[in-house]
């Protein structure tokens, strides 16, 4: 992205890969003078006319780059993820992920205000970290000291100190936790927001909460720009995309926390025109933990002390805080404990199998051998039901004018015959929350990113092989300006689709309409995710072929004359059954 209105350009930042520190010095203007630049609410983005120090802290797998221009991480890069993991891309090599890239301020300060002054701050490295440090006139001294350990989680330490003679007032303030940013120019935003803890519920806030859309109508709805909570019961806040999340943990809770929409620089019209994937119109979201005005004596010192995780969702690096920062993968409600169950029982797998994708398609099948007996008895259930259906239509028809009666006989005409109206349903009703788990799980499971499996070389992404030009108009399907991707998985589910429909009975008593729109179910969900990630399109097929296989060896093992029997209709006639089995 260009550079946002206002802002410093990137810095460059010489790193030795022997040593933990480096320092760079780019000259800018020669003035230590700053203009704020209003973008959306109250945050602002200054522009510094003096030169920015940088200095980076790494270990092996963080690298933080902080900056003297507000005195906090400009940058903070994973080192073992690469920016781009599509096999077919090569541009991004060597360039790794990163938190608050495209954010138009540092993240982990106290910012630029009234607090800090111009915000130009003194960097230097220490035996345990880097060192920010910024002395205005009335005594008071801002510093925040960096340590950082083996693994994703550091310590930061905020220390405001009255070095002066009199009495100073520190104004009401933020410590800004940094910004939820795309991944990439093409990234829509789906998963990126902000999240927060009080210690009973996380909430988030993100793009549809911002839109504040009235079911899903949002030119009915005025949106909001900025998030304001809590009360004093701040536990943990934190930025996230898909794959990342920057969470900053407080020893003592603040007042509260702050989102503020921020839009970044979109992509012109002519680049959208060219290139239909990318996001027309990216935001990040500033997440700031708030605290009130409060007075400090001389030579008082106030220090507070944050805990920050910076790093992949994934459970496994989550779980090891006392804090529940585990919630911001979303694992809430009953698809949520399915998506958490799932991903637990896919690394399980996956330790015992050395593909991905091979794990998806034990998994599955494990699954579905789980569920056998219950889909076996609801496929031979429909199977009785349909054969009794011209029994059932008569009482219907006999009893057409007294629905009570009606409905008495056909109960009582299923109780005779051993027949579970609800058998047909209740397969449904319980495998609904790991079908959607799975794709929970799926979406966002860091595990999947830059795995190849078969012709696919990211299972987080589309399978695309092939790109047809000159027809990306087509909706859904399409990418304006490149074409019609080529993707293999959907196609494959949609063939599997309309196999298993052709061999599953469909229940008597569903409505003709109902009946269609199970038929056309599957072209919908595979119109609508034709461009979304391969895992989740090879769990979806390889569920089909369980479905169809289990359907075909649930009519072998009846046979002829087995299992439902036959029904033999006789004549309506007055005071007789219209029909024996």
């Amino acid at each position: 992205w260009p550079t946002p209105t206002g802002a410093r350009p990137e810095a460059s930042v010489a790193a030795s890969s022997n040593a933990p520190f480096s320092k760079a010095n780019v000259p800018l203007a020669s003035t230590a003078q700053m203009a704020p630049v209003l973008l959306a609410g109250p945050v602002t983005v200054p522009t510094f006319q003096a030169a920015e120090e940088s200095l980076v802290l790494e270990n092996d797998l963080l690298r933080l780059t902080f900056t003297s221009h507000g005195g906090g991480a400009r940058l903070i890069e994973l080192k073992k993820y690469p920016a781009s993991v599509d096999c077919r891309d090569t541009t991004a090599n060597g360039v790794p992920s990163a938190l608050n890239r495209f954010a138009p301020l540092p993240a982990l300060t106290l910012g630029v205000g009234p607090l800090t002054g111009d915000g130009l701050f003194n960097l230097r490295k220490t035996e345990a970290g880097v060192h920010a440090e910024k002395a205005l006139l009335n005594g008071l001294v801002v510093s925040q000291e960096w340590t950082l350990s083996n693994g994703y989680f550091f310590e930061t330490l905020v220390t405001l100190e009255n070095r002066g003679t009199d009495v100073v007032s520190i104004p009401p303030h933020d410590y800004v936790v940094g910004a939820a940013t795309p991944m990439d120019r093409y990234d829509m935003a789906e998963v990126q927001g902000a999240y927060w803890f009080n210690g009973e519920k996380a909430e988030q806030i993100n793009k549809p909460w911002f839109a504040n859309a009235t079911l899903g109508c949002s030119t009915i709805s005025t949106p909001r720009s900025e998030f304001a909570g809590g009360n004093s019961n701040v536990v943990w806040a934190a930025v996230h995309n898909q794959f990342f999340a920057l969470i900053a943990q407080p020893d003592q809770s603040p007042a509260g926390v702050r989102v503020v929409d921020m839009p970044l620089p979109a992509p012109s019209p002519s680049e959208v025109a060219a290139d239909g994937r990318l996001n027309p119109q990216p935001h990040a979201y500033h997440t700031s933990l708030t605290y009130p005005a409060q007075t400090l004596q001389p030579g008082e010192k106030l220090i507070r002390k944050h805990t920050i995780y910076a790093g992949p969702k994934e459970y496994s690096q989550l779980k090891s805080s006392e804090k529940q920062i585990d919630l911001v993968m979303d694992f809430t409600g009953i698809t949520g404990i399915c998506a958490k169950a799932l991903l637990l029982l896919l690394n399980a797998v996956h330790s015992l199998i050395p593909s991905y994708g091979a794990s998806i398609v034990v998994l599955t099948i494990v699954i579905k051998l789980a569920f056998w007996p219950l889909t076996s008895a609801s496929t031979r259930s429909m199977k009785r039901m349909s054969t009794l259906q011209p029994q059932l239509n008569a009482i219907r028809e006999k009893y057409k004018s007294d629905p009570t009666k009606m409905n008495q006989k056909t109960m009582e005409f299923m109780k005779e015959h051993r027949i579970n109206p609800m058998a047909g349903c209740l397969p449904l009703v319980l495998t609904f929350p790991v079908f959607i788990g799975f794709f929970f799980m799926l979406r966002t499971a860091i595990e999947l990113r830059g795995e190849s499996f078969l012709w696919c070389c990211d299972l987080s992404r589309p399978d695309s092989v092939y790109v047809v030009p000159g027809l990306g108009f087509i909706p859904l399907l399409g990418i304006p300006g490149i074409g019609l991707p080529l993707n293999i998985m959907p196609v494959l589910y949609l063939a599997t689709a309309w196999w298993q429909s052709t061999l599953t009975p469909v229940s008597p008593q569903m409505d003709p309409a109902q009946q269609k729109m199970l038929k056309y179910m599957p072209v919908f969900f595979g119109v609508l995710f034709y461009n979304y990630s391969a895992g989740l399109t090879l769990y979806w097929t390889t569920q089909n072929l369980m479905t169809i296989l289990q359907t075909k060896i649930t009519k072998s093992n009846e046979g002829p004359g087995k299992g439902t029997g036959t029904a033999v209709i006789a004549p309506a006639q007055p005071g007789r059954r219209k029909g024996s089995v």
